[in-house]
């Protein structure tokens, strides 16, 4: 109500629209472009959890993935199925990658939104790659022996 449009406008750029809509632009030359562009971005989120599968399972001992692999592929299947349906849910329905695609055409930052973009992939992919170094050295300080 206080707020002006600028301000609303400014809120409602994020990186995933920004990643999204980017790499759709990259990917636009095959016919399934928007569902590439957010399966990217679902893949992002599944590095997200997976590093922090990886973390809990340290942290409470390292018991998940040795002892109960049939549990540890279902907790990431399971997690990578509901990431993939919360973003086709709030990246597709309704019209909404029209609206995002030209939110971020409009966008007049583009040279920050790339760089965090960048950024957030690029440490996306540091993390996940940590987090499994760190369990695989079993170097994670286990908090919590389940």
């Amino acid at each position: 109500m206080l707020y002006s449009d600028k301000v609303i406008k400014d809120t409602d750029m994020n990186v995933w629209k920004y990643t999204y809509i980017k790499f759709y632009q990259f990917r636009r030359e095959t016919l399934a472009g928007d569902y590439t562009a957010m399966l990217f971005i679902v893949e992002l989120d599944f590095c997200v959890y997976s590093g922090i599968v990886f973390l809990i399972d340290g942290l409470t001992g390292y018991n998940l993935i040795p002892c109960y692999g049939l549990l540890y592929v279902l907790i990431l299947l399971g997690g990578g199925f509901i990431l993939w349906m919360i973003r086709n849910h709030s990246l597709r329905k309704n019209g909404a990658f029209e609206r995002i695609k030209k939110e971020v055409e409009e966008e007049p930052r583009k040279f920050l939104w790339g760089t965090l973009s960048l950024l957030f992939v690029l440490f996306t992919l540091a993390f996940v790659a940590l987090s499994m170094y760190l369990w695989s050295q079993k170097m994670i300080p286990v908090l919590v022996s389940l």
